[in-house]
C-alpha cells in the first residue's frame, strides 16, 4: 500500500508539472465557430469566433493570419493587433475573441471578399496563431474552408 501511494504522489506530481495547460505563458488558441460558411458576394462582413486562454494575462499582441488560396507565401503572415483586453500581466485570461472578416472597413481587418479573377464560388481557408506580449506564440491552427462568392 506504501509503494501504491509512493507512485500515486510521483505520477501526480508529474502530471502537475505538464507545462502550459491554460496556466502558462503559452497562449490556447482554440477556433469555436464562424458566423457563417457560404457568404455571397452581398455580405460583406463575417465573424470567425475563438476562445483564447492565457496564464499570465498579458495576451495583447497580435493575430497571425495567412490564407492559405489567396496569398502566394503560405508561410508568410499577415499580422494584425489583438483586440485591447484590459488585462494586467498576472492574471489568468479565459475570453472569447472575434476575427472580423470585412469588405466595408479599413485597416486591420481581412478582406471577405478577394479581389482577383478566380472561379465562382472561390474558399477561403486561413492558418492563425497569436501572439501575446512577450512574444509567447500559440499554436497554429488551420481554420475549415469557407465557399467566398464573388
Amino acid at each position: 500500500m506504501k509503494k501504491f501511494l509512493t507512485l500515486s504522489a510521483i505520477m501526480l506530481a508529474m502530471l502537475g508539472c505538464n507545462k502550459d495547460k491554460g496556466t502558462g505563458t503559452k497562449p490556447i488558441l482554440t477556433f469555436k465557430s464562424a458566423s457563417a460558411t457560404d457568404i455571397p458576394k452581398e455580405q460583406q462582413e463575417y465573424y470567425l469566433y475563438f476562445n483564447v486562454k492565457d496564464g499570465d494575462g498579458d495576451l495583447e499582441g497580435t493575430w497571425n493570419v495567412v490564407d492559405l488560396y489567396h496569398y502566394p507565401d503560405i508561410e508568410k503572415y499577415d499580422q494584425m493587433p489583438l483586440p485591447k483586453l484590459e488585462t494586467h500581466k498576472g492574471v489568468k485570461l479565459d475570453a472569447e475573441m472575434v476575427l472580423i472578416m470585412s469588405d466595408v472597413r479599413e485597416g486591420n481587418f481581412l478582406p471577405a471578399h478577394w479581389a482577383s479573377p478566380v472561379t465562382t464560388p472561390d474558399t477561403s481557408q486561413l492558418r492563425i496563431f497569436v501572439l501575446d506580449n512577450a512574444g509567447n506564440s500559440s499554436d497554429t491552427i488551420t481554420l475549415p474552408k469557407i465557399v467566398i462568392r464573388n
